[in-house]
């Protein structure tokens, strides 16, 4: 064995890359943990989703919560035997789960704009623009972040590496920009709407936003600079970083989609069309008490 190898892996299997990919024995209890807390949030989410008939794109969730599932059931079985290929896939898909989850805001912030009914001329806040266009730049974003570490896992690391940074930085960059946007529609009072039953839901929502989106940001960051330092940089090496500001992260960001659940702030599949119509009517009637001819 080669002598800057620690004593620790002596009796690693035949073949197997734990030291060079992790440079640490991952932790087992932690990712049994945490593959659990995915499950409940993957079966929570779904049934949610159906019980509530909530709007379908918010099946994300749990496609999302399904993503990380596959990472840490891979992450799990590291601890026996890492191959470079397992190491691959479990690293892509605990990479680009939160990428899916960037996706649900996008939506849910075009729903907002199109509900307030306001008409309007600059391109960039129209409900279309805002949902399609981050969208796109989202799945563009997921498939660099996806080739690179396609690329990873046939062995061209440093090109991988590489490609993923730029995926890293382009999610940073219209991440930032949507939240600026989001800033502008929650501030914006003519950006009201309307829901049956539901106390200032334009409120909740912004709160659900404005929190996922932060600890979305913080986790791309931690990503960014990982990346950047390499597998054996200090941020690669150290387990309890990828769970602070990885795991922990995401996880909160399911607690918070649970807490300020946006089936519960828009309206259902069902009842969309009638609610909409009432919402503008109201709607109408506030903007001409506030500004009186």
């Amino acid at each position: 064995m080669d002598s800057d190898i620690p004593s620790a892996f002596a009796n690693r299997p035949s073949g197997d890359k734990t030291w060079l990919l992790f440079h640490y024995i991952p932790n087992q209890p932690l990712s049994i943990v945490s593959l659990v807390v995915y499950i409940i949030f993957m079966l929570y989410f779904a049934y949610r989703v159906y019980k509530t008939k909530s709007r379908r794109f918010l099946y994300i969730l749990s496609f999302t919560a399904f993503m990380e599932v596959v990472g840490y059931l891979i992450r799990v079985l590291c601890y026996s035997f890492t191959s470079v290929a397992r190491f691959a896939v479990m690293n892509l898909f605990l990479l680009l789960a939160p990428n899916a989850l960037a996706l649900v805001n996008y939506k849910t912030l075009g729903e907002m704009i199109r509900l307030s009914r306001v008409q309007e001329k600059r391109f960039y806040l129209r409900p279309k623009f805002v949902t399609w266009f981050f969208f796109a730049s989202d799945i563009f974003s997921f498939f660099l972040q996806g080739s690179g570490g396609g690329l990873q896992a046939t062995g061209n690391a440093d090109t991988g590496k590489a490609i993923v940074l730029v995926g890293l930085f382009i999610q940073l960059f219209f991440l930032a920009c949507f939240f600026f946007i989001t800033i502008y529609v929650s501030r914006n009072d003519n950006y009201t709407f309307y829901v049956a039953g539901v106390d200032n839901p334009k409120r909740k929502l912004a709160i659900c936003l404005f929190s996922t989106l932060v600890l979305i940001y913080i986790r791309s960051i931690y990503r960014v600079i990982e990346y950047a330092t390499g597998y054996d940089g200090p941020v690669a090496r150290t387990e309890w970083a990828f769970y602070v500001f990885d795991t922990l992260a995401i996880a909160i960001c399911f607690v918070l989609y649970a807490i300020y659940y946006i089936g519960n702030y828009i309206p259902k599949r069902d009842a969309q069309e009638d609610v909409t119509a009432t919402s503008s009517i109201d709607l109408n009637t506030v903007r001409m008490l506030k500004n009186p001819v």
